[in-house]
C-alpha cells in the first residue's frame, strides 16, 4: 500500500491542468517518495518503436530531455520491458553493456531500473530511474511500489482527460499540421520525413489520446491547448 503522502501527491497531479506540469509532477514523485536519485520520462510509440525524452529530475532540479530520441527496439533491456509490460532492473555491468555508451557517459549511469507506463494495456511511455546508491540494488518491492504509483498517477489523469503530456514533439507537430488543414503529402516535406512516417505519428497520437480518428484527436489537442 502506498503512503498517504504519495496518494496526496497523486491527487495533486489529477487537479493539475497543464500537461507539462503533470509530467514533471509525475516524475518528481519518483524521487521524492521512492529510493531513487534521478528519474527520466520518455514517450513511446508502439508503431514506430521510437522513445523520445520529455523531462527528468533529481533531488535538486528538473530538466528537459527533448534532445534524446532513440529506437527502443535497438536497446534490448528497454525493448524487453516494453514487450512484456514489466519493470526491469539493470546492474552496473548490465547497464554498461546494454545502454548506449553516450548515455552512460553523459548521465553517469551506474545501475538502472526501467518501468513501462501502460494505458489500456498499451505501453505509451517509459520511466528510467537511478538508485540512490550505486552499490545497493533495487529490490522487487521497490519496483512494485514505483510501478503502482506510476499506474495510479497516469490513470488518475486519464480519468479527467487524455494523457497528452506523453505525446512526442512529432506527434504534437502532426496534430498542429492537421489543425492547419494540411494533408500527408504537404506534411511530409515540411517535416522532412516520408508520408508513411507522418501516418505513423498521427496513428500514435490518436492511440495515446484515446480517440478513434484524426478529427477527434485535433479537437482534444485544441481543447487541452497542446496546439493552437
Amino acid at each position: 500500500m502506498l503512503a498517504e503522502t504519495v496518494m496526496n501527491h497523486v491527487k495533486k497531479i489529477t487537479h493539475q491542468k497543464e500537461g507539462a506540469n503533470k509530467s514533471q509532477m509525475i516524475i518528481r514523485g519518483c524521487v521524492d517518495f521512492f529510493p531513487f536519485h534521478r528519474a527520466s520520462l520518455f514517450s513511446y510509440s508502439s508503431l514506430t518503436g521510437i522513445g523520445e525524452g520529455i523531462c527528468a529530475c533529481t533531488r535538486e532540479n528538473t530538466f528537459s530531455l527533448e534532445h534524446v530520441k532513440e529506437n527502443i527496439h535497438d536497446i534490448y533491456p528497454i525493448h524487453q520491458a516494453v514487450i512484456h509490460n514489466q519493470p526491469i532492473y539493470l546492474t552496473f555491468q548490465h547497464a554498461k553493456s546494454a545502454i548506449p555508451a553516450k548515455y552512460i557517459k553523459r548521465f553517469n549511469i551506474a545501475s538502472l531500473a526501467i518501468i513501462p507506463i501502460i494505458v489500456k494495456e498499451t505501453v505509451i511511455g517509459i520511466v528510467l530511474v537511478d538508485p540512490k546508491k550505486h552499490n545497493e540494488p533495487v529490490t522487487k518491492n521497490d519496483l512494485m511500489m514505483l510501478s503502482h504509483y506510476l499506474k495510479l498517477a497516469v490513470s488518475s489523469t486519464c480519468n479527467t482527460d487524455s494523457p497528452q503530456y506523453l505525446l512526442s514533439k512529432r506527434e504534437v507537430e502532426v496534430l498542429q499540421h492537421l489543425a492547419n488543414g494540411l494533408g500527408l503529402k504537404q506534411m511530409a516535406p515540411k517535416m522532412k520525413v516520408s508520408e508513411y512516417t507522418v501516418r505513423d505519428h498521427i496513428s500514435s497520437a490518436i492511440r495515446k489520446l484515446g480517440v478513434t480518428h484524426r478529427t477527434e484527436a485535433v479537437a482534444v489537442a485544441l481543447r487541452n491547448k497542446m496546439i493552437i
